[in-house]
């Protein structure tokens, strides 16, 4: 058993589990538009009565999911690449200085690594949409992973150290995102016209995992601004919520006075009352002009904007909600912020994940 395991506080694997991420990573430090998705390239997949079918006509609905499948392969990979050769350089510098692997590690990382402080935790927890009140964390827990957590940077910081010495590259090539050209005028948004970001949600006003979509949506506004990241909200109401479109038609009717996002909040705040009633409730609460708001909502005035939408959504191939596209790359499902930011970040000319 490792030093690493020994230290290990007994219950990080539930703060682990609880916060989405993985045991097995955390632990293991120690020792234009490409058709299908990815390399896959228009190549001929099939014939039939002498016509050839090329990849970017069959792969056209599913080019999202097989890109997400071929990026996963390659972090698989890399991952593995990675171990590889952080066990080897650790090894070549333990025997430099004729050490144990072990006894260098806590040469060169161990020492003290400070108390977590209360803001800390409340820090974190927040970051994670999670809070004290949940009954499966506990202050200590998420104290002891706080700290286990400094330990893992400052070791992964050494060896990041051993690789660049060694100038290190990893040479197998990554899968290029299929990108998506999206539409984004008349639809409501938030920040600045011309900021270098463009995320590009598609959601249903009814759907549990779009309301997730919600703080992180948030957190990426605070994160970034209005001058780095653009958010445009596309409707998606799936035939199976029979008050998504109905919501949506009101949300343009709450935009059309400048109060969408206002709106979109309450309706996924509320999203077990949305009949007719509740939506001209919600525009008094945020201060609408209900009378304003009324006549556009019974007119149905959005609907052809709602279904222009929907439409365009499908031809994408785009077949779950939330969806996001930030620019151009889709990302499907209720995701962490984690995942945005590697996105976001990536598209901002940071490094890569």
């Amino acid at each position: 058993m490792t030093e690493s395991n020994r230290n290990s506080p007994p219950t990080l694997a539930i703060i682990l589990a609880v916060v989405g991420l993985a045991v097995g990573g955390v632990a293991g430090f120690f020792i234009g538009q490409k058709s299908g998705g990815g390399s896959t390239g228009n190549k001929v997949v099939a014939q039939y009565n002498g016509n050839k079918v090329y990849a970017d006509e069959a792969f056209a609905s599913v080019k999202g999911r097989i890109f997400d499948l071929e990026e996963e392969i390659f972090k698989t990979k890399e991952q593995a690449i990675n171990n590889f050769v952080e066990l080897q350089l650790l090894e070549s510098a333990s025997k430099a200085q004729n050490l144990a692997v072990e006894q260098l590690l806590e040469k060169e990382t161990g020492g003290e690594i400070g108390e977590v402080k209360e803001e800390e935790i409340e820090t974190f927890l927040t970051s994670k949409g999670l809070s004290l009140d949940d009954p499966r964390i506990r202050k200590d827990d998420v104290r002891d992973y706080l700290k286990y957590q400094r330990r893992f940077e400052k070791r992964q910081g050494y060896l990041a150290s051993l690789k660049a010495k060694a100038n290190y590259k990893i040479l197998i090539e990554e899968p290029s995102a299929p990108m998506l050209t999206v539409a984004t005028e008349g639809y409501p948004s938030w920040g600045n016209q011309n900021a270098p970001v463009t995320i590009v949600e598609f959601s249903d006003y009814e759907c549990p995992f779009c309301s997730r979509a919600v703080p992180v949506l948030q957190q990426i506004k605070k994160e970034y601004g209005p001058e780095k990241v653009k958010i445009v909200f596309r409707d998606m109401p799936l035939p199976t919520h029979s008050r998504a479109e109905p919501a949506a038609n009101a949300a343009h009717c709450a935009n059309e006075q400048g109060k969408f996002w206002e709106y979109h909040d309450l309706l996924f705040e509320n999203q077990d009352s949305l009949e007719d009633a509740d939506l001209k409730d919600f525009a008094s609460r945020a201060k609408i002009d209900v009378k304003q708001f009324t006549e556009c909502y019974d007119s149905k005035k959005y609907q052809a904007t709602v279904d222009k939408s929907k439409r365009e959504a499908e031809a994408l191939g785009i077949q779950a909600t939330p969806s996001f596209v930030i620019n151009g790359v889709l990302i499907q499902g209720a995701q962490p912020f984690d995942k945005f930011k590697e996105k976001i970040d990536r598209a901002l000319g940071g490094p890569k994940s």
